[in-house]
């Protein structure tokens, strides 16, 4: 009788679990609409993304007009005025731009592949 009564208490939590994760925590950064991006956008400090660039980079252009469009305040370090950029590209040992860093909540995540605003969403 105990252990049925210990299963049933573990399904009702596994249940319980299920239903939480699929209400709120099981949303995905595809699910943020307009008004919730521009208020994650608000909690974010321009020293927390740093945007890796060149001024001859078009996708670099793709990723700052989509940032400015929410409101994410971010920190350009162009490679072609600044030399201390090229040097801190190398030391991460980027191969392409835009590569953003993104510093947050203890963490860091490299955007190794370009920008992709699911993969930016998903790292703050």
């Amino acid at each position: 009788m105990q252990r049925f009564v210990v299963f049933l208490l573990v399904l009702a939590g596994v249940f319980w679990g299920w239903q939480h994760f699929s209400k709120s925590g099981g949303a995905t950064v595809a699910d943020l609409d307009e008004t919730q991006i521009r208020a994650l956008a608000a909690t974010v400090r321009a020293d927390q993304v740093v945007m890796y660039s060149t001024t001859e980079c078009g996708y670099c252009t793709q990723a700052k007009s989509w940032l400015q469009q929410y409101g994410f305040d971010f920190t350009e370090c162009n490679m072609s005025i600044d030399a201390q950029c090229v040097r801190e590209f190398e030391q991460y040992g980027a191969t392409g731009t835009p590569y953003l860093v993104i510093r947050r909540a203890g963490r860091e995540h490299h955007m190794k592949d370009g920008f992709d605003s699911a993969e930016f969403l998903a790292a703050l």
